[in-house]
């Protein structure tokens, strides 16, 4: 017997037998990667099968599954854990990526990967990427990535020996007052528009935004913002000063360190 109020709305029949005919499907944003867990906007009990664990796949034909392991948050809904950070990086995932999901049957989830403007991943796997060493006898010596702008910041990149790739920038006054750090090169292993960061100094920690500049002629460097004014304050550094930053981590999330010459 339908009742009045269940009339035109199309309902799903859900075999417990069998999870084959069951097609979930959901829209999920990557807002930013916080310690490699990606929440989902399910409960355990819409899970078409109670496995531990999500069986992620994308169209490229190769069916590779990739297995990654789900715990609930305190909201009730689940989230990603083991197996979702090597998901992440294999397939270039990056802040304001669209990921939708569709369930295939069982545990199999098949994932498209969106990037900002609607544009798909190519779902080529990501090559290993190596730092910029040069090798002087035994020690590894990271290169400067930037053109310094100014004769001292020329001088201090001259004397800087760190094992990690870093660039400088003159710390003026200007910069220190100002919502944005411009003019930042682009690494080698920003894949999308706008990354996730945290800048260090000391005991300092601060997350903060990489956007890329758009365009042809610009497109090798970017801004730090969304953090970078707080950060600057708390440092306390003083215009006059060249900066130097170091990568010093690139996963899960870049890590910057700052330091004040």
């Amino acid at each position: 017997m339908t009742s009045s109020k269940d009339k035109g709305k199309r309902v799903q029949a859900i075999d417990n037998g069998t999870t084959q005919n069951y097609k979930m499907r959901f829209l999920k944003p990557v807002i930013r990667p916080l310690m490699f867990k990606l929440s989902l906007p399910i409960t355990p009990d819409e899970l078409p099968n109670r496995t531990p664990y999500l069986d992620l796949v994308v169209p490229d034909r190769r069916n590779n599954p990739c297995r990654c392991f789900w715990t609930q948050l305190q909201s009730g809904k689940i989230a990603l854990t083991r197996g979702w950070e090597e998901f992440y990086q294999m397939y270039k995932i990056n802040l304001d990526s669209i990921l939708y999901f569709t369930h295939k049957g069982n545990s199999n989830f098949q994932v498209r990967i969106f990037y900002f403007g609607g544009i798909e991943n190519s779902y080529q796997l990501r090559d290993p990427e190596e730092p910029p060493y040069v090798r002087t006898d035994n020690y590894e010596i990271a290169k400067c990535i930037n053109i310094p702008p100014s004769a001292s910041a020329r001088a201090v990149a001259a004397k800087v020996k760190s094992k990690w790739p870093f660039f400088v920038m003159d710390l003026t006054a200007r910069m220190m007052s100002s919502r944005l750090l411009p003019n930042v090169p682009h690494l080698s292993h920003f894949t999308g528009q706008r990354h996730p960061i945290i800048l260090t100094h000391g005991h300092i920690q601060v997350e903060a935004t990489y956007t890329r500049y758009s365009g042809k002629r610009d497109g090798s460097f970017g801004v730090i913002s969304g953090g970078w004014e707080n950060f600057a304050s708390m440092c306390n550094f003083k215009p006059g000063g060249v900066g130097v930053f170091e990568v010093i981590s690139k996963e899960p999330v870049t890590i910057i360190q700052v330091r004040c010459r």
